[in-house]
């Protein structure tokens, strides 16, 4: 290796040193994830949502696998501003119904009381829509998770083992 380059990947090394600390710190989970597009209390409603979509029971349920966080982020970057505001229509109009119907935040409702709100929701013509998608993306978020497909689908990443050592 000539001199030059030896001084140059040193000096690269000792400014990467310098630099990497404090731009190890910014990392989270929490901040990787968190999008400007929905408030922290439509975040609270996707989660609700999803949970009572794919409710918990003797296997994880949506929002134990964190579907809400997938929702959060898909809708975040993957749907235009136009589908985004159906959605979050949808939502504020499930918290007002849930307050009309049951004098009660959506949620506080039970269960039932909010697999009736969705299915409310599903009638309306207004917002169908939204209905269909939070639903569907509920379902591919659960079903796509690592715990579903390691757990129910027993999927591996890398099919086919070696077995070095075999006699033949």
């Amino acid at each position: 290796m000539k001199r030059r380059k030896l001084l140059q990947s040193i000096a690269l090394s000792a400014g990467a040193m310098v630099i990497l600390p404090s731009w190890a710190q910014g990392w989270s989970q929490e901040r990787i994830i968190t999008t400007q597009v929905f408030k922290i209390e439509e975040k609270e409603m996707l989660r609700l949502i999803a949970g009572t979509f794919i409710p918990e029971g003797t296997s994880k349920g949506a929002n134990g696998v964190g579907v809400e966080r997938f929702l959060d982020k898909l809708f975040s970057d993957c749907y235009t501003e136009g589908d985004q505001h159906k959605i979050k229509t949808a939502i504020q109009s499930l918290s007002l119904q849930a307050d009309l119907n049951h004098h009660l935040s959506f949620g506080a409702c039970s269960a039932a009381q909010r697999e009736g709100l969705l299915l409310d929701l599903e009638k309306s013509a207004e917002h169908l829509w939204a209905y269909t998608t939070l639903r569907a993306e509920t379902i591919r978020g659960y079903t796509t998770s690592e715990y579903v497909l390691t757990e129910h689908y027993h999927y591996v990443m890398a099919p086919g083992f070696y077995h070095g050592c075999e006699n033949v």
